[in-house]
């Protein structure tokens, strides 16, 4: 089967499984690309090969070859950024294993949005900077992502009557339908704090990595995401 060089490209690791006896097929996350699947062949028996390239955490240029399976080959890959203090943190590396999980889940191959790869990478330098909770800037980088991929959750305006809901009000997020509904037409579903509404909101836009939440903010936000996610994906 004959196989073309692909042009390189810069990526981050979303997920590595280990194949046979020697090989990885891995799962990157492309600037220009979206979504890439690849068989790392014998990167198990030696590091040497790619050194730390296949390592969680870090920026990485490629280099694939590509014949008419559905896996690309993975050639050459180095790094370009590491991002050592998210290694040495458990609650970083925990919460941005969980925001890689999820670019993986909600992403699909061959359709590339730079700003997502971009605000990836935003979270490596705030993890591994710690000025910030972890778990804030995970639940930040969820909406924020989600967003990003046409998936945002309506937290402003009623799904049922088209009315926004004032600021600073608590309102029912029904996780079916994505959105808020009024109580009077039957809302139910999580009850968000205005507050948290707020927090959320600001987490949509680019500067995603300044929202803030307190203990309440953080569990009506938890508990929202929770429900959203489960509803939504399969």
């Amino acid at each position: 089967m004959s196989r073309s060089a692909a042009p390189p490209t810069t990526a981050v690791l979303l997920r590595a499984v280990d194949y046979r006896d020697a090989d990885r097929i891995l799962t990157f996350y492309s600037r220009d690309r979206g979504r890439v699947a690849a068989i790392a062949r014998g990167a198990r028996r030696s590091r040497k090969r790619f050194g730390g390239a296949l390592e969680p955490f870090c920026v990485v240029d490629l280099v694939f070859s590509e014949g008419r399976g559905d896996l690309a080959t993975l050639k050459e890959a180095t790094v370009t950024r590491a991002f050592p203090g998210v290694l040495t943190s458990l609650a970083g590396m925990r919460e941005g294993g969980a925001a890689l999980d999820l670019v993986r889940r909600i992403t699909r191959e061959d359709d590339a949005e730079p700003r997502l790869f971009d605000d990836v990478v935003a979270l490596f330098e705030a993890l591994g900077e710690r000025e910030r909770s972890p778990e804030d800037l995970r639940i930040a980088f969820t909406i924020r992502a989600l967003g990003l991929v046409g998936m945002a959750p309506e937290l402003e305006v009623c799904a049922l009557s088209g009315v926004r809901c004032p600021p600073g009000q608590s309102a029912f997020f029904d996780p079916a339908r994505g959105a808020i509904v009024r109580q009077a037409l039957g809302g139910r579903g999580v009850l968000v704090s205005g507050p948290a509404r707020a927090s959320m909101i600001h987490a949509q836009g680019s500067d995603w990595a300044t929202a803030r939440f307190d203990e309440r903010q953080r569990d009506d936000a938890r508990r929202l995401l929770s429900a959203f996610l489960a509803a939504q994906l399969p």
